[in-house]
């Protein structure tokens, strides 16, 4: 059955993600590129597409219009039924066996796993680098500030700066 987009839609149970990947895998062998031929013509690696036409990962708007216009279609029939994807489906299985993209608001469903959370030895460490590249960011700022008020400018480097501590 026709959509009155003109994409091709199949049977009503395919979820909007499965719907949209159909379409763009269709148009990509109607168009005869290959993963390599989409990256040369847009900005997303060969392993990008095979991840957005293989429904691993949900394409952004931007994939779709890139993906449209190095096909030579029309983005917007794509980008109506990517609309519906992001604003319908929640998380349904796909015949690949990923979960469809989550609607906006919708809590995970109570099977799927917690997502992944540091141990505290790692968020000390964490701290302790983002604190001590503070501190050798503040460090290098008044070193400049000091060279500049001084006279020194940055014309002769750094050589002579030091910093009191």
């Amino acid at each position: 059955m026709k959509a009155e987009s003109g994409t091709r839609c199949a049977a009503d149970e395919r979820n909007p993600w499965d719907r949209l990947t159909g379409e763009m895998r269709r148009i990509k062998e109607s168009s005869e590129l290959s993963y390599a031929g989409l990256a040369q013509r847009t900005h997303y690696s060969r392993s990008s597409w095979e991840r957005f036409l293989n429904q691993k990962q949900l394409p952004t708007r931007l994939v779709v219009e890139q993906f449209a216009h190095a096909a030579g279609h029309d983005p917007g029939p794509l980008l109506e039924q990517l609309d519906r994807c992001l604003r319908d489906s929640g998380p349904h299985p796909s015949p690949g066996g990923h979960p469809g993209p989550a609607a906006p608001g919708h809590a995970p469903s109570p099977g799927a796993p917690a997502p992944a959370r540091l141990a505290p030895a790692d968020l000390r460490a964490l701290a302790l680098v983002s604190a001590a590249g503070m501190v050798l960011g503040g460090v290098l700022t008044l070193a400049v500030a000091r060279a500049a008020t001084n006279g020194a400018g940055l014309r002769g480097g750094f050589q002579g700066l030091s910093v009191g501590l």
